[in-house]
């Protein structure tokens, strides 16, 4: 008996992301088919690989502590395959204890060749224990590294940390934007009340007629307000959300320059502007931390900074960042976020307004870099400011502050 196709897209897309892919690149290329030129692989259920993927790399630092009981010197390609077993073994309730045994084995037959007495040795002494995952603190329990346990329970305690952390692993939702400019209300909730899993693949999101963009980065741009007519300029956009949500907010009328500092992702900017048929989106290659070429200076009406982050806010989409995170990078993106927002100032017209914002629910990313400016930027007042709590909403963790340069005529 060979492993079933399923099983296999998902160790596959788990090796590509312990490589470095990112998870929702790696389940995409290997559901659309596979890499170029490898053997081209057909889910029979999309749907039960990326709980698979998703459901193991959520867990990923529990299960390797459950597989350590029973071995510890073991290279990635058995570590994956005990990884995925164990957790078809405690969180899969359709998976029977056989299945997940024989299925394991089989993957380690080819792809951890000479070690499936091993997999099927280390599974049964599993189940023989009474099958259940056990954590010796909350750390290993929530799967997150020391540090991060330690920075969320200093800005918010224990329980809310544990509130935050166990709300993010569960499945995350598809949040859509729609399209003013090519699909009405009644035409969105039409489509609203299909599969998620198949709204990627429709030709409704080919033409064009909705955005995949979480609730509170939408809410962001709506607090900006960007009028059609003005000049708005977006520091750090790619793939785009934000630059083509403030197009479509401007009815596809004035004009919008998006920076971003790989020529990749400023494709992808160009991509997704095309897609939803916006152009007014200029898409070119800077880096925001540094002076732009924008002529005449301090002409824009509104600067938006969705800014470099640790991205703790958004790990039950992305799972592996509780895995890559680091601590040093994260200290010393303050710095980073404040050259940013110093730059979009000296953009920015008198009367206008920034948005400032960032993915994750660090305070040192968030409050105190706005506070941080303001207190070097006495010319800028708040106007609006939200934090949202993975724990509190089906969304992302998120936070934005919206600024405006004082000595302007207010617009509203």
């Amino acid at each position: 008996m060979s492993c079933s196709y399923d099983r296999e897209l998902a160790y596959l897309a788990l090796r590509d992301i312990e490589s470095g892919s990112w998870s929702n690149l790696a389940l995409k290329q290997r559901l659309g088919g596979g890499k170029p030129g490898s053997e081209k692989k057909v889910a029979g259920s999309p749907a039960f690989v990326r709980e698979l993927v998703y459901g193991t790399l959520r867990n990923q630092i529990l299960l390797d502590a459950n597989i350590d009981r029973f071995v510890k010197k073991i290279k990635t390609p058995e570590r994956i395959i005990l990884r995925m077993g164990f957790y078809q073994l405690c969180r899969m309730d359709s998976v029977t204890q056989y299945a997940a045994v024989n299925e394991s084995v089989e993957l380690a037959k080819r792809y951890a060749k000479g070690r499936e007495k091993l997999v099927n040795g280390v599974l049964r002494s599993f189940i023989r224990q009474g099958g259940q995952l056990s954590a010796e603190d909350d750390r290993t329990l929530y799967s997150v590294q020391p540090w991060i346990w330690d920075v969320l329970c200093e800005s918010y305690g224990a329980e809310k940390t544990k509130a935050m952390l166990g709300s993010c692993l569960g499945p995350a939702k598809l949040s859509l934007r729609r399209n003013p400019l090519r699909c009405g209300e009644v035409e969105f909730e039409a489509l609203l009340e299909g599969e998620a899993a198949s709204l990627l693949s429709s030709e409704a999101y080919k033409n064009g007629l909705f955005s995949v963009q979480g609730q509170a980065s939408q809410r962001a741009v709506r607090a900006l307000a960007p009028q059609p007519g003005d000049f708005v300029i977006d520091m750090c956009a790619a793939p785009g959300g934000k630059s083509c949500a403030a197009a479509e907010m401007m009815q596809n009328s004035g004009r919008v320059l998006a920076f971003d500092l790989y020529p990749h992702r400023v494709e992808l900017i160009r991509k997704e502007a095309k897609r939803l048929g916006l152009d007014i989106i200029e898409a070119r290659e800077a880096d925001a931390s540094k002076p732009l070429d924008v002529q005449p200076a301090e002409s824009a009406d509104c600067v938006i900074c969705d800014v470099p982050c640790s991205g703790l806010g958004v790990i039950k989409k992305k799972p592996e960042i509780k895995l890559r995170a680091s601590k040093e990078e994260a200290e010393a993106l303050p710095a980073l976020q404040l050259a940013i927002l110093e730059n979009a100032a000296s953009c920015l017209k008198p009367g206008g307004r920034l948005l400032y914002s960032t993915c994750t629910v660090i305070p040192a990313e968030n409050t105190a870099v706005k506070d941080k400016f303001i207190k070097g930027h006495p010319e800028f007042e708040l106007l609006a400011e939200s934090l949202t709590l993975p724990d509190e909403t089906n969304d992302d963790g998120f936070y934005f502050c919206v600024l405006r340069k004082r000595n302007g005529k207010c617009r509203f």
